[in-house]
């Protein structure tokens, strides 16, 4: 609230979809402390057909230009928020991917990956890679593997993870269990979401190799929510949670993985913004027309 103003930057936003404009609406974290924009360039050739390009545009803490990258952005990993592309486009299994890290960016690593015929949700990290695959029963006791997801099809699904050194491990879910991936954590643990019949809000676990699965504390049970910003090792993590569509609010929880009450429980409105502090120390919000910064109990 008693902030001093720094810097100012408008982004070329045309309502109609002719031009450019943010393809999600609001900005992210990039690489090396930046902040990305993911960009989608409408135009018309010169024979009125319409073209179109996806692109991601960063800044640095002055709002300046680091860097335009005229391609398709995959993912950013949990970690470093480097960007991941993919090679080419292709139908197949086996894909290409370049990560870049850094400001300005550049490419670290690239990624060749046969997936399974039955992989789901995928996510990259900085030394490995996690995806989900999932069997389904088609016909009575016989789980198969397709490319095809059907619908009221029982499920057999398992979290698979693999360092860059092609050695990899597995967690099997329980049988009609399925769960989405939020990243790889840099000692190469994986943090999922486990959607599970039993409540709404699903659970928040993370996947360790040759260990217990550990779960952490989640919004409750009859919400619907996910993480919306996390510390890098989630020993701190946010998320907006509501299942009212009637509703203008809902609530925005501020978690600590020590703790199994959280440390902000509050009423949010569900046109505002939030998020936590990459140190986990603080959070700020959009709300109101405001942007606020609150205070957090210090981390152990």
């Amino acid at each position: 609230m008693t902030g001093v103003f720094k810097a100012k930057r408008d982004i070329a936003y045309l309502a109609d979809g002719y031009g450019e404009i943010v393809a999600e609406g609001e900005a992210t974290p990039g690489p090396g402390g930046t902040l990305l924009f993911r960009l989608q360039s409408v135009n018309l050739d010169q024979e009125g057909r319409s073209e179109s390009k996806s692109g991601v545009l960063l800044l640095d803490a002055s709002l300046q230009d680091v860097a335009r990258l005229d391609r398709f952005l995959e993912q950013t990993t949990f970690i470093n928020h480097a960007l991941v592309f993919q090679e080419g486009f292709t139908l197949g299994q086996s894909r290409t991917y370049d990560v870049l890290d850094g400001s300005p960016p550049s490419q670290i690593k690239q990624w060749k990956q046969d997936w399974p015929i039955d992989a789901r949700d995928r996510k990259f990290g900085e030394r490995g890679v996690a995806y989900m695959t999932c069997q389904q029963e088609l016909r009575p006791n016989e789980y198969v593997s397709t490319g095809i997801v059907y619908a009221g099809a029982r499920q057999r699904c398992t979290m698979n993870a693999e360092s860059e050194d092609g050695t990899t491990w597995q967690v099997r879910l329980r049988d009609g269990d399925t769960a989405q991936i939020l990243g790889v954590l840099a000692n190469g643990s994986v943090a999922g979401q486990v959607s599970v019949k039993e409540s709404k809000a699903g659970q928040l676990v993370i996947w360790k190799k040759d260990q217990t699965t550990e779960l952490l504390p989640w919004i409750p049970k009859d919400y619907c929510g996910s993480v919306q910003s996390a510390t890098a090792d989630m020993s701190r993590y946010a998320a907006f949670a509501t299942c009212d569509d009637r509703s203008d609010n809902g609530r925005w929880l501020v978690l600590d993985r020590k703790s199994q009450t959280p440390l902000v429980n509050r009423l949010f409105p569900k046109n505002g913004r939030a998020a936590l502090s990459p140190d986990g120390s603080r959070y700020a919000s959009f709300e109101s027309g405001e942007l606020r910064i609150y205070s957090l109990p210090k981390p152990d």
